[in-house]
C-alpha cells in the first residue's frame, strides 16, 4: 500500500494530500461496486433499479475523477484521448438501463475514442492489421447467416469493427492489450447476457468483467508507458507551436522522402528534423515546453529528444550561409552540404511542411522518373 501511494505522490509532484483523494476516489469505487453487485442476490433486480444506478454513477464518477486529477498532472496525448472514452463508457453504462440503441452507440464512441489513442500512441505492425482483417470476417459471416435485416447486418458490422479493430491494434501495447481484449470480452459477455441468459448470475460476471477493463482505462493515466509513434497529427501540432514560438524547423529523413514519393504513412517511430543554429535558444525553449527530455546527442551533433506528448524526435543542427545553403551536422558528427534547393515547402493534407528533400526536388524527381522509364 505504501508503495501504491509513494507512485501516485511522485505522479502528483509528490503532493501527497491529491495522492491520497485519488487512492480515496479508486478505493470508494470499488467498495461501492463490490456492494452494489454482491447485493444482486438478495434482492428483486427491478425493484432494485435506482439504487444500481445510483451505486453505478458513484462508481463511475469516483474512478473518472480520480483520472482527470491524473490527466491534469500528466497531460499526455493517451491520456487526453481516454478521458471522453471513459465519459462515453461511463454514458452507456448508465444508458444500458434504459435503450439497448443508445447503449450500444455510447459504447461504439467510448470505442472509436479508445482506438485513437491506441493508434495515436502504438507502433502498429503488419501482424495486428492480418489479425484485424481475419477478426472482422467472424462477425460479418455470423450476421449475414443468422440476420435476415440488411439495416442490422450493416449496423452490427460497423459496430464489429470498431470493437475488432480496438482488441487487434491492441495487441502490441503492453497496457491497451489487456484492456482490449477484456472489453471484447465484455462486449460478447454483454450480448450472451441480453440474448440468452439474463440472470443474476450472468449480470454479475459480465457487469465484473467489463468493470475490470474500465478501472484499468481509469488507472493508466497514472503509468508511464512510451509513445512508440509519431503521427501527422503529432507533426502538424509542432509546426502550429514551432510557428507561435518563432521556431522554424524542417522536417527531414523518412518522412520527407515519403513525402516526395507520395509514400505518406500515418505514422513513424520517430520524426527527424533540422533546425537553425541560429535559433537553437529558442529551439531548446520550445523543446522545453513540449516536455522533450535529452536521450542523447553531443553539443553541436544531432540529438534524440522524447516526449510523452509527440513521441521520439532526432534534432539536427544546421549552420546557413548568405545564399541560403546550410551544413547539416549529423549524430556522428559528419557535415552534409546542402545547398537553397533542399530547403522547401511541401503541400501535404491541404497544409505546408517545410521539408529537407532528399536531393532536392529537382533531382529525386528526375530520379523516381527515370526509374519509372
Amino acid at each position: 500500500m505504501n508503495k501504491i501511494l509513494d507512485k501516485l505522490t511522485h505522479h502528483f509532484e509528490d503532493n501527497r494530500k491529491l495522492a491520497y483523494i485519488a487512492a480515496g476516489l479508486f478505493s470508494l469505487g470499488i467498495i461501492v461496486f463490490v456492494i452494489n453487485n454482491t447485493v444482486m442476490f438478495f434482492v428483486e433486480k427491478e425493484a432494485y433499479l435506482w439504487p444500481r444506478i445510483c451505486m453505478k454513477s458513484v462508481t463511475d464518477i469516483s474512478w473518472i475523477t480520480a483520472a482527470v486529477l491524473g490527466t491534469k498532472y500528466y497531460p499526455t496525448k493517451r491520456n487526453n484521448l481516454l478521458i471522453p472514452t471513459l465519459i462515453f463508457y461511463a454514458m452507456g453504462d448508465i444508458a444500458v438501463f434504459f435503450s439497448m440503441p443508445v447503449c450500444g452507440a455510447l459504447y461504439a464512441i467510448g470505442h472509436v475514442f479508445l482506438l485513437l489513442a491506441i493508434v495515436e500512441t502504438t507502433y502498429i505492425r503488419f501482424w495486428q492489421k492480418i489479425v484485424f482483417l481475419v477478426s472482422l470476417l467472424i462477425p460479418a459471416v455470423a450476421l449475414i447467416i443468422l440476420v435476415d435485416d440488411p439495416v442490422l447486418i450493416v449496423i452490427g458490422i460497423i459496430y464489429g469493427a470498431i470493437i475488432v479493430a480496438v482488441m487487434a491494434l491492441s495487441l502490441s501495447n503492453r497496457y491497451y492489450c489487456l484492456a482490449g481484449i477484456v472489453f471484447t470480452v465484455s462486449d460478447l459477455a454483454g450480448l450472451l447476457r441480453v440474448r440468452l441468459l439474463n440472470n443474476n448470475y450472468t449480470y454479475v460476471v459480465t457487469t465484473f468483467i467489463y468493470f475490470a477493463a474500465f478501472f484499468m482505462l481509469c488507472i493508466s493515466v497514472f503509468s508511464i508507458q512510451r509513445k512508440e509513434v509519431v503521427t501527422w497529427n503529432d507533426l502538424f501540432r509542432m509546426l502550429k507551436t514551432a510557428k507561435q514560438s518563432h521556431v522554424r524547423f524542417w522536417v527531414c529523413g523518412n518522412w520527407s522522402l515519403g513525402i516526395i514519393k507520395g509514400n505518406r504513412k500515418y505514422s513513424y517511430e520517430a520524426i527527424d528534423v533540422a533546425y537553425d543554429v541560429a535559433q537553437e535558444d529558442a529551439f531548446l525553449k520550445w523543446l522545453r515546453h513540449g516536455r522533450f527530455e535529452k536521450e542523447y546527442g553531443n553539443k553541436g551533433r544531432a540529438s534524440r529528444y522524447y516526449s510523452e506528448k509527440y513521441g521520439s524526435l532526432r534534432a539536427y543542427p544546421c549552420t546557413f550561409n548568405e545564399g541560403g545553403s546550410a551544413i547539416m551536422v549529423t549524430e556522428k558528427g559528419h557535415q552534409l552540404e546542402l545547398d537553397d534547393g533542399f530547403f522547401r515547402n511541401v503541400r501535404v493534407f491541404f497544409r505546408k511542411v517545410p521539408c529537407v528533400v532528399p536531393g532536392g526536388i529537382r533531382q529525386i524527381k528526375e530520379m523516381l522518373k527515370n526509374r519509372d522509364l
